[in-house]
């Protein structure tokens, strides 16, 4: 049964910071920076107003932000924070640790571009410079999309068979200060969905002692490697069915959680990309379609874990990639066409991949970009 919402006008970080509130997290550990600081803002403003029971920890940098919801982690209770671009490089340490060490924190990032040279605009260099650090990342297009997974992301890492963190990625200003209609379940019904945090990943007890980040041998090490890479596979299909069950509560889905397919399902150029350039790339699908051309897009929701075999089978289907990649891997191309490519040949798929690197330093990327830019690749 799907549950009764309403509608509000907010901007993604309101929906960022209505989603948290909504989950509880017992723990808030946060320190502000721009665009993330009204997500942090508005969840001080609810625990002090007492519509949420939390610490609000209030420290002297993101690398103590982190700390605070690593502790907070090890003690078994839910919890929050957030950050972008300077910050998540300033927290970085912490960042791995908290991947490799199998803590269900979640902390969305508000995509900012690194300096230099200084900039507060949106690019996606920062979380993608944090590929690897064991985090699940799941890149939202809209405002409704941050709060859905937000709520998702808390039962995503919280399943002790998967214990990692999670990393929601909001465009900086275009998602994250730009004001949207979102549809928000009440407070009780999303927190049904979430659920209580009652049998946590990892809980200090002092009669049954831990060490944490002790000195292990190689063979331990590996061993360790190799089950977050295990977790990382079953946090796929645990993306799918969150998808699944989250439609069937609240009425929405993105496609199958993993990849959004939109337009026919067989075209001559199909349009890859993540973000809010996935939700202007629809309109220049549908722009494209009215000028008799073949073109569909396909969205990278998840990049991490990467959705190899969806990725593999649509791309069978079709005659011809166009990645459009918000990020760059210096003197390689952009992630998400490498990444693309990678997973093609290794499953024997010939279809051809071409790449642009757009929007980099906030350079908008409007639907009459994508049209240029896919009729280029039509062509060639």
């Amino acid at each position: 049964m799907v549950v009764k919402h309403d509608k509000k006008s907010i901007t993604g970080n309101d929906a960022a910071a209505f989603a948290a509130l909504y989950a509880q997290p017992k723990v808030i550990s946060a320190y502000p920076i721009t665009p993330q600081t009204t997500i942090i803002e508005k969840l001080s403003q609810y625990v002090d107003e007492g519509k949420l029971d939390a610490e609000f920890i209030i420290v002297e940098s993101e690398h103590s932000a982190l700390a605070g919801c690593m502790g907070a982690a090890w003690s078994g209770v839910r919890t929050f924070t957030a950050t972008s671009s300077q910050g998540l490089l300033y927290m970085a340490e912490n960042v791995f640790w908290s991947g490799y060490g199998r803590l269900p924190i979640v902390m969305p990032v508000v995509n900012r571009c690194l300096a230099p040279g200084w900039s507060i605009y949106q690019d996606l260099q920062d979380s993608m410079a944090f590929r690897d650090a064991g985090w699940i990342q799941i890149y939202t297009k809209n405002n409704q999309e941050v709060f859905d997974t937000i709520l998702q992301a808390f039962k995503i890492s919280e399943d002790k068979s998967i214990a990692l963190p999670s990393m929601p990625c909001l465009d900086g200003f275009v998602i994250s200060h730009t004001t949207a209609q979102v549809d928000l379940p009440n407070a009780e019904d999303s927190f049904n969905f979430v659920g209580e945090y009652s049998d946590p990943v990892i809980e200090v007890d002092t009669e049954k002692p831990w060490i944490f980040g002790g000195l292990v041998g190689p063979e331990k090490f590996n061993k360790d490697r190799k089950d977050l890479m295990e977790a990382m596979e079953r946090a796929k299909k645990k993306i799918v069915v969150m998808n699944k069950e989250f439609g069937e509560y609240f009425g929405r889905t993105y496609g199958n959680g993993l990849i959004e397919i939109y337009g026919d399902d067989v075209a001559d150029l199909t349009i890859v990309s993540m973000g809010t350039i996935a939700d202007e790339t629809q309109d220049a699908v549908d722009k494209l379609k009215e000028e008799g051309l073949s073109v569909n897009e396909m969205r990278v929701r998840t990049f991490r874990p990467f959705p190899e075999k969806d990725i593999v089978e649509f791309a069978k289907k079709n005659h011809k990639l166009l990645v459009i990649d918000r990020s760059v891997s210096f003197g390689h191309d952009g992630q998400l066409r490498i990444e693309v490519e990678a997973v093609l040949k290794r499953n024997n798929v010939d279809t051809p991949v071409e790449g642009r690197i757009m929007g980099l330093g906030g350079d908008d990327v409007p639907y009459p970009k994508i049209v240029a830019v896919a009729k280029e690749a039509l062509k060639e």
